[in-house]
């Protein structure tokens, strides 16, 4: 069940509700977790304490309709108390399930708070946002002093409870105002008055005027002779890919316009993707090592594209040191305290026998992955124990690792399964980071708990899930797209200009294959790269670069493409001219955002910033040959 226990002020909305969410707690159960929207139902960040016959936690969370569920022991678990149930879907990592429904409302009417997404400035504007219940208000007006006069106030977005109202006015200072909401039934209702300052946000400016690219090493270009140095899983489908080989293809980088890197993890460890860190202060010698790593920041550096590393702070490998130390150890290992251990041993001798025999890596794999262990661990994977966040040696861990790295030439970090890590967790990482490191988290769903204080942003699922809606299955209008753009703007306020926005990466089939044609793709390309927010490319999205449709995490990571002749011209040139526009205009950077027309499946927006104004018309048609796109500018 769920029960709120009050609200009270906050200074990202305004106003949150303090929920306490709870289970019948059966008995032999070792662990549980509160999964939800707001977590992209993923174990870790929500852990729940067992007090007497019940698992309890309590959580902040904003005014609206939430999507939870519990997991017992790794079984996913709707609430058995909590009769209202719907489907939960989501393209965007592939969810659907039943899951249980949580209303949050404070009730009362329309709703102002000075606060981070009520109140903000971006670029020397200011952004005042009204709130009120679905269908209440027929106009809202922002009232400012005397001799400012009366602001009408544009009617935003709406979602299951709520609708948002907004005005944007020149100027960041502080702001007298109050406003003016004449209801459905005629009445006129004055609110405020209100004096504050606007909140600003905190993100570094070096940010804004970035284009990124994300290379998974092991498939971009490999130059380093022989085979890959260090401890490996042989069926692990390597490469060869290493850092030498970006070096090498740095040119490529500045042709293409790019002035951002986001390399998935470097650091030592068994397999390809890397996602599995047995030594977190050590290059992998399979990409080349320390003295590689230190040439390519060097290079980076002389050609001023900044670089973002991958953190994989919610688990490490089983091979990791600190693990093995417990395997062997036990309950003696000073490391028991480090991982989320559920009994010890750890494992059977019957896995530790199968992990030494001679059998071939996959097939030992495959053969462990069959038995039980006593640890928690990402989506159940055997090869990647889960951290106990709790832990303060844990942090201070992370922290040292980050801090190491930044120390060392890196510009920020990416952080893998942010969501399945305590919020908290993060916002300590984020005192204790310099200003200028840009700190982005993979939260794949509602990243409101997460933004703009434990990241600058976060990757963002959100648009992600619209454009796929819109651009790949249209299940969506634009009229409908527009309202979802509107509705994730008022949600994050100016953390939306830090988002990393992306039509695929690492863990998702490539665009190009989704839509299956040029026209579409670009049409999609000339949204992200004139939209809020960070746009990025994955490697060999440039040049046309297919993968596979099996839906499966691996889908995307094809080898990069060298041979020229290989390469889609259209959609090379293309891109490099959009990236291009993107560096050079700052309307497209921190412009004001003005919809002209979203109907059917055409939409025209415009960026503005100043005296500068960008035009956006996309055509858009699941008939590829009725696909076009103009960017205009004045």
């Amino acid at each position: 069940m769920y029960k709120i226990f009050g609200f009270k002020p906050d200074r990202k909305f305004g106003r949150v509700a303090i929920v306490e969410f709870s289970i019948p707690a059966e008995p032999g159960r070792k662990y549980a977790y509160l999964l939800g929207s707001f977590n992209a139902f993923n174990e870790g960040s929500f852990r729940m304490r067992k007090e007497g016959d019940r698992w309890r936690t309590a959580v902040k969370l904003p005014e609206g309709i939430w999507h939870y569920a519990f997991s017992i022991d790794g079984e996913f678990t709707p609430d058995p108390e909590n009769p209202r149930r719907e489907t939960y879907r989501r393209l965007s990592y592939k969810f659907e399930r039943e899951t249980s429904v949580a209303v949050i409302d404070g009730g009362g009417g329309p709703f102002h708070a000075p606060s981070a997404t009520y109140l903000y400035t971006v670029a020397g504007r200011t952004h005042v946002l009204l709130r009120a219940k679905v269908g209440a208000v027929a106009k809202a007006t922002l009232v400012l002093p005397e001799s400012e006069g009366m602001v009408g106030m544009r009617r935003k977005a709406r979602e299951g409870l709520f609708e948002y109202f907004e005005a944007v006015l020149p100027g960041d200072g502080e702001l007298e105002y109050s406003f003016e909401v004449r209801t459905r039934k005629g009445l006129i209702r004055r609110m405020g008055p209100f004096r504050a300052v606007p909140y600003r946000p905190e993100t570094s400016r070096w940010v804004y005027e970035r284009v990124f690219y994300q290379i998974m090493p092991d498939r971009f270009e490999g130059v380093l002779p022989g085979t890959p140095r260090g401890r490996a899983f042989c069926g692990e489908q390597f490469h060869g890919g290493d850092l030498a080989g970006i070096i090498k293809r740095l040119g490529h980088l500045e042709e293409l316009g790019v002035n951002a890197l986001y390399l998935t993890p470097i650091f030592e460890s068994m397999t390809y993707h890397r996602y599995d860190v047995t030594d977190y202060f050590s290059i992998d010698r399979k990409l080349g090592g320390w003295g590689v790593f230190r040439e390519l920041v060097r290079e980076l550096k002389k050609r001023d594209i900044r670089l973002i590393l991958d953190g994989v702070f919610h688990h490490t490998s089983f091979f990791h040191p600190y693990f093995q130390d417990v395997v062997r150890a036990g309950e003696r290992s000073e490391y028991r305290r480090f991982y989320r251990i559920t009994g010890f041993p750890v494992v059977p001798e019957q896995f530790l026998r199968i992990l030494h025999s001679e059998e071939p890596w996959i097939e030992r794999y495959h053969r462990m992955k069959s038995l039980d262990w006593n640890y928690e661990s990402f989506y159940s994977v055997w090869l990647m124990p889960r951290l106990n966040h709790d832990s303060p040696e844990v942090r201070k861990f992370i922290r040292e690792v980050m801090e190491y790295w930044l120390e060392r030439g890196a510009d920020g970090w990416r952080l893998d399964v942010a969501h399945g890590v305590p919020p908290e967790l993060w916002r300590e990482m984020r005192k204790a980071m310099p200003e200028e490191a840009y700190l982005v988290g993979e939260v794949m769903d509602d990243p409101r708990p997460w933004v703009p204080d434990a990241f600058h942003g976060t990757m963002n699922y959100p648009l992600y899930e619209l454009i796929l809606r819109f651009f790949v299955e249209g299940e969506i209008d634009a009229g409908e797209f527009l309202n979802g753009l509107e509705l994730l703007s008022a949600h994050l306020g100016p953390a939306e200009y830090a988002m990393y926005n992306f039509l695929d990466n690492h863990d998702t089939e490539r665009f190009l294959d989704l839509v299956g044609d040029r026209r579409r793709y670009l049409c999609a390309l000339a949204f992200l790269m004139t939209y809020k927010g960070i746009p990025s490319i994955f490697y060999g999205d440039e040049i046309g670069l297919r993968g596979r449709l099996d839906g499966g995490l691996s889908a995307g990571r094809a080898s990069m493409v060298w041979d020229r002749g290989k390469w889609d011209t259209e959609i090379f040139e293309t891109t490099k001219r959009l990236i291009w526009l993107r560096r050079r205009s700052r309307a497209l950077q921190l412009g004001e955002f003005v919809p002209v027309r979203f109907q059917g499946r055409t939409m025209i927006y415009e960026r503005v910033l100043g005296d500068e104004r960008v035009r956006v018309e996309i055509r858009y048609s699941m008939e590829p040959e009725d696909c076009v796109f103009h960017v205009t500018t004045s």
